[in-house]
């Protein structure tokens, strides 16, 4: 391990598909995905139908168990909701686009707080969409419509942010994902300006990678955003319909661009429906496969990767295979690397 206690390198022997959960019924439009310790998986659900925005619970028998805060926008009053995540106090954190705010609800159910409101001064809102948490539970928002990240305590009390609108090194045109590095610096997807950028939780710019394109590397308007326990950083390339995926360094390994299958629920119901089983017995089932516009990203400890499949109204998981490897394990790096050379 690395003095950061990441490993020094890695063999990665794969990172197979596994499976698909959810269906066009139940996890409709799907925009992110929190991950619970007890193998329920809560997925935030958007649609401009207001009986399909919330957040519906699934598990990894793809049970339908229903919503957290009712159908519909509940009482955390959901319209545009754009991520989710479990907080350091194990409450789900919502943030709201369409109504400027971050809600608080208990995943057995109920709304705990609720807090934003929208403008421009310090701690005021526009369009929030990505957040992550620091080591010491403060959360960093995606201040988006302001061109901005903003710092605040679980309750809302406002600690102060960073950014300006631009396209120079660390300024920022709609930033959205948010994700923490094991060093403590924080990734921003900068969505319009088609790239990644890293900063010291003051705001300070350390580096930035990607940029407008869909070749290897490149973005077309990055949302979601994670790290795993190696380092690696995982990026939805939106516009692009895939996931790239970045080593430690910012070098970039591998894309996904989709292998979803037919999940549990999906099954059973094709199996009771006649019409539907026709159709899919006529289908080019070619094109049933790839992502269209995953919008969020998420990993966990046993580095499977779950992937919100936003146009295709599911959830589909990979899993890493890879070994760390210390530093006699592995011979010095080379000036141009081809794996021809063995």
């Amino acid at each position: 391990m690395s003095a950061n206690g990441l490993p020094h390198a890695l063999l990665r022997a794969g990172f197979p598909y596994q499976m698909t959960l959810g269906m066009r019924r139940i996890t409709t439009y799907p925009m992110d995905v929190a991950v619970g310790a007890d193998g329920r998986f809560f997925v935030l659900c958007r649609h401009d139908f207001t009986d399909l925005v919330g957040i519906r619970v699934i598990n990894w028998d793809d049970d339908d168990l229903g919503t957290v805060d009712g159908t519909g926008r509940g009482a955390a009053g959901l319209v545009w909701p754009v991520a989710i995540a479990f907080g350091p106090d194990r409450n789900l954190y919502v943030s709201d686009e369409g109504t400027h705010k971050i809600s608080v609800l208990n995943p057995e159910g109920g709304l705990v707080r609720q807090w934003g409101e929208r403008g421009a001064n310090p701690g005021q809102l526009d369009r929030p969409s990505g957040f992550a948490f620091d080591s010491e539970g403060t959360i960093f928002v995606s201040d988006t419509m302001n061109h901005r990240i903003q710092r605040f305590t679980l309750e809302g009390q406002h600690l102060g942010g960073f950014g300006s609108h631009g396209s120079a090194p660390g300024e920022l045109d709609m930033p959205w994902g948010l994700a923490f590095e094991h060093t403590g610096h924080l990734l921003v997807a900068d969505w319009r300006n088609d790239r990644v950028q890293r900063f010291a939780i003051d705001g300070e710019i350390l580096s930035t990678f990607g940029s407008g394109g869909s070749g290897n590397g490149e973005f077309n308007r990055p949302a979601g955003l994670a790290v795993d326990a190696h380092g690696d950083i995982y990026v939805a390339d939106r516009g692009n319909h895939r996931i790239q995926l970045f080593d430690k360094r910012d070098r970039y390994v591998d894309k996904f661009l989709g292998d979803g299958t037919v999940s549990k629920v999906a099954r059973r119901y094709i199996l009771s429906n006649p019409k539907t089983l026709r159709l899919r017995d006529m289908a080019n089932l070619e094109q049933t496969r790839p992502f269209r516009s995953p919008a969020g990203i998420r990993v966990d400890d046993e580095f499977r990767m779950y992937v919100a499949d936003f146009g295709a109204h599911r959830i589909q998981v990979y899993k890493k295979e890879a070994y760390p490897l210390t530093e006699i394990e592995i011979f010095p790096e080379f000036a141009s690397p081809t794996l021809a050379t063995t």
